[in-house]
């Protein structure tokens, strides 16, 4: 391959965040379009003869008899990524909390042209987040509850590669504060359904998560 040349990306990107009725809303949404995308490769050397000689290089190839090894090179793919994100909360009866959010994410070439083109963009496609909760439910007394869900999604690296499945997680936690002590107790858990799940191939599988904590505060 040729000697790797920078990469260059033009990009735009445009944003909202504003109060509207009631809602708060942050909305944001970007366009980049690459040149000279830098990528991986594979390559396979021959440990005899000499590469297009159809003789014993084949013969090499045939035999498994080859160095394997991964470069990093300039992607002739014309490659885009964009994506938008967005975010609302308000308040629901009376002094809940109630907030959502949601992730689109796309990198965008000719896959059947360039079938062998790796990205290593390693990110979902769609996720979502959102939250209920009361910071002062009854007095001194307060809750939330998150849910978070990410689609699946094809992760590549020089390590390996495979597909990341869906997953779908429910967080919570109360609090109590007392003034007397100055304290404030909480207990939660995240993952509190327990379905594990991974983010990266090669990585251990996460569970939940269960805890108890006492911050006292003199100030």
């Amino acid at each position: 391959p040729d000697l790797i040349q920078p990469e260059q990306v033009t990009s735009a990107e445009v944003g909202y965040r504003g109060k509207l009725d009631g809602f708060i809303v942050d909305f944001s949404a970007y366009y980049n379009s690459y040149k000279n995308f830098i990528s991986q490769a594979d390559v396979v050397s021959p440990l005899y003869g000499t590469v297009g000689d159809d003789d014993l290089s084949l013969s090499a190839l045939d035999n498994d008899d080859v160095q394997k090894y991964n470069i990093y090179t300039n992607s002739e793919a014309k490659v885009n990524s964009y994506g938008a994100s967005i975010g609302v909360s308000t308040k629901v009866f009376g002094n809940f909390d109630l907030s959502g959010s949601y992730t689109y994410a796309k990198l965008d070439f000719d896959k059947a042209k360039y079938p062998d083109f790796v990205t290593n963009f390693n990110t979902p496609e769609h996720k979502f987040k959102a939250s209920f909760g009361n910071t002062d439910l009854f007095e001194n007394f307060g809750f939330n509850i998150s849910y978070r869900f990410s689609d699946d999604y094809y992760w590549e690296n020089t390590f390996a590669d495979g597909l990341i499945p869906e997953y779908h997680v429910v967080d919570a936690q109360i609090n109590l504060r007392v003034p007397s002590f100055k304290s404030t107790f909480k207990a939660g858990a995240t993952n509190l359904l327990g379905d594990e799940y991974f983010q990266a191939i090669g990585t251990g599988h996460i569970g939940s998560i269960f805890y108890l904590s006492w911050t006292i505060n003199n100030l």
